[in-house]
């Protein structure tokens, strides 16, 4: 028998055949619960929308058992399976099937894992924003969005990291009525998209790779015009402004403005109706980096107040510092879709890097942290005289999409 230990499930709804006991949202296991099958089998961990998902415990009728992450009902991250004779297999999973030894993740690792797991599963309480099943697109015969699924919880950013042409505007073009849906289905806010639902319109605020602004008019009269057109008074424009750093310029014609500037303009209005769903759409592209920055706190703002953001990007120090989650798309196809800190901790190798003197030279060392032997090492570098710096050193998002894909974000 395992070594993996379950509290007695007490009986409260029928749920897979078997009894569930936790949380529920709309009659769904959601949240912390624990089931109970005819067979035997039992699970304790978390839930999302009916299925395991998250940090879980299994204990099969046969008497092997599966402690570690689950991914929409099936193993899948970090887990330990242990077989009926005491045998463990400790390593990475992918949709239920095993892919590659590892040893256990740090203290450090686990601690910020569970911070993160934590925060979304806070977030992804209740019905989702953005609902995409199967979401495709083609142009004439070219196939550029494939069967895509995934959601975006109120208060969440879900960043689509990939290169152009991946099919990122694409996507945000069919959920906001610019494209037809050609197959698949999406819903916002609980209504399927289509062309022109004056009721998602007044709900959400776009920034487009395009800069559809009124150029004769100055910064004002754009976000009052606009404004307008969804009934709303006082709408606070030179608020608006000031929070993307142009009040000053908020009386001079848009047409004077930089590419720059039109940006940080598109960004205001986005948020001017105070939007349930935003969608931005390479939001700091052109910008300079200390009015990116500034952007980017804008952004984080808007998700505190309850928006629901699908932020397009191909920058990956922004979709890492934005993303509560990541979506690798490249050709059309999400390849992944995590945490930036569980992609990191799945597909990177934690190391460190070390330069030494030598002599009148600088040697430069990079020192696996995984194993006794490596840690052995690292002290005797660290007790070394002729230690300079020692650098921690972590996956990259780009390192990673590469990993999957065999190409750059920028390629």
């Amino acid at each position: 028998m395992t070594d993996f230990e379950l509290k007695e499930v007490k009986e409260n709804v029928s749920w897979m055949g078997g009894s569930y006991s936790g949380q529920l949202v709309n009659n769904m296991p959601q949240g912390e619960g624990r089931l109970r099958l005819p067979d035997g089998t039992r699970y304790e961990g978390q839930w999302k929308e009916g299925k395991p998902h998250g940090r879980g415990t299994i204990i099969y009728a046969s008497g092997s058992g599966y402690r570690g992450e689950f991914f929409e009902g099936k193993r899948h991250g970090y887990g330990i399976y242990a077989k009926p004779t005491g045998e463990k297999i400790k390593g990475l999973w992918k949709k239920g099937e095993f892919i590659k030894p590892h040893e256990k993740p740090s203290e450090a690792d686990q601690q910020a894992y569970t911070k993160f797991s934590a925060k979304a599963m806070e977030t992804r309480r209740g019905n989702p924003a953005i609902d995409v099943d199967n979401l495709s697109y083609w142009y004439g015969k070219l196939q550029a969005v494939k069967d895509i699924s995934f959601e975006v919880y109120p208060g969440e950013i879900l960043g689509f990291l990939g290169p152009n042409g991946a099919g990122k505007s694409t996507t945000i073009k069919v959920l906001t009525g610019q494209l037809e849906l050609k197959g698949g289905r999406a819903r916002i806010l609980g209504r399927d998209v289509g062309r022109d639902d004056p009721v998602i319109q007044s709900q959400i605020g776009v920034t487009f790779e395009e800069k559809n602004l009124y150029l004769e008019m100055n910064a004002l009269e754009n976000l009052n015009f606009f404004a307008s057109l969804f009934g709303i008074r006082n709408p606070g424009s030179m608020e608006a402004l000031k929070r993307v750093g142009l009040a000053d310029r908020a009386r001079d014609r848009v047409g004077s403005y930089s590419k720059g500037m039109r940006q940080r303009l598109m960004i205001a209005r986005a948020f001017i109706n105070k939007p349930k769903v935003l969608f931005l759409d390479e939001p700091t592209d052109g910008l300079d980096p200390v009015t990116a920055s500034a952007i980017r706190k804008t952004i984080k703002e808007e998700a505190e107040r309850g928006a629901a953001i699908l932020l397009t990007t191909h920058n990956m120090f922004e979709a890492d510092e934005l993303s509560d989650r990541v979506a690798f798309i490249n050709e059309g196809e999400i390849v992944a879709l995590d945490t930036a800190e569980n992609l990191k901790l799945k597909y990177g190798k934690r190391s460190v890097r070390v330069r030494l003197r030598d002599g009148n030279e600088v040697k430069e060392l990079n020192l696996p942290l995984d194993g006794e032997q490596s840690s052995a090492r690292l002290g005797e570098l660290a007790a070394s005289p002729n230690l300079m710096t020692i650098h921690t050193e972590e996956a990259t998002l780009e390192a990673i999409f590469i990993q999957l894909t065999g190409r750059g974000l920028a390629g």
